[in-house]
């Protein structure tokens, strides 16, 4: 027998506070949210599409209400720089840059943590024309050592409308940048901050390097 997506739902069994009950869910949703829990994929399920690492995060976005019917998954087209429906050309491209090792990460906000794997960092604040300062946490140092291939992490800052811009860096974890509890890097309207920053698990610390 055919699947049909129109008809046919995988059933649930769903244990709940009184018992357990049947429920149904559309198959797509169910193999791509199983993707995602396997690791095999960053995946925002939003009826918005996602404004930050869009080239490495795949969109769901479910039908209304979710259990009538299959949602659609869209992946970023880097040429046309807008998410487009799933194909097998965007997959390839998906996975060839996670396979590299390339991983960026915006920073929008006052603080901000850095996720593992992070290869790439910008911060991309509206700073409006005043001083302003950002704070960012990097990642446990022996797992972003593990996970990355080098676990080089490159900090950038593309904020706009900057008069000055503190930027702090610390650890989560008591390790050290460069000796030190954190490091600060500055940007004015004519230069702008920038840092590379590699783990190294011997010295329990991160080391500026080029």
């Amino acid at each position: 027998m055919a699947y049909n997506p129109i008809t046919d739902f995988p059933a649930l069994l769903r244990v709940t506070g009184g018992g357990e009950r049947f429920e149904r869910m559309p198959g797509l949703d169910f193999v791509v949210l199983a993707l995602a829990r396997m690791g095999m994929i960053t995946l925002s399920v939003s009826q918005t599409a996602p404004t930050v690492n869009k080239a490495t995060t795949a969109w769901f976005l479910p039908a209304s209400p979710s259990w009538t019917a299959e949602g659609v998954l869209f992946l970023w087209n880097a040429t046309t720089e807008a998410y487009e429906v799933a194909t097998p050309a965007l997959w390839t491209a998906l996975f060839s840059l996670v396979e590299s090792g390339y991983s960026f990460q915006s920073a929008p906000d006052a603080n901000n943590n850095i996720l593992v794997g992070t290869t790439v960092l910008a911060v991309q604040r509206d700073n409006g024309g005043i001083a302003a300062a950002t704070s960012l946490t990097l990642p446990n140092l022996g797992t972003q050592w593990a996970q990355a291939p080098t676990g080089k992490i490159q900090i950038v800052d593309f904020s706009t409308n900057i008069l000055s811009h503190d930027i702090t860096i610390s650890t989560p974890d008591g390790s050290t940048i460069m000796g030190l509890a954190s490091l600060q890097v500055y940007s004015t309207p004519d230069q702008r901050a920038g840092v590379s920053l590699q783990p190294v698990p011997e010295l329990n610390a991160w080391i500026v390097t080029p």
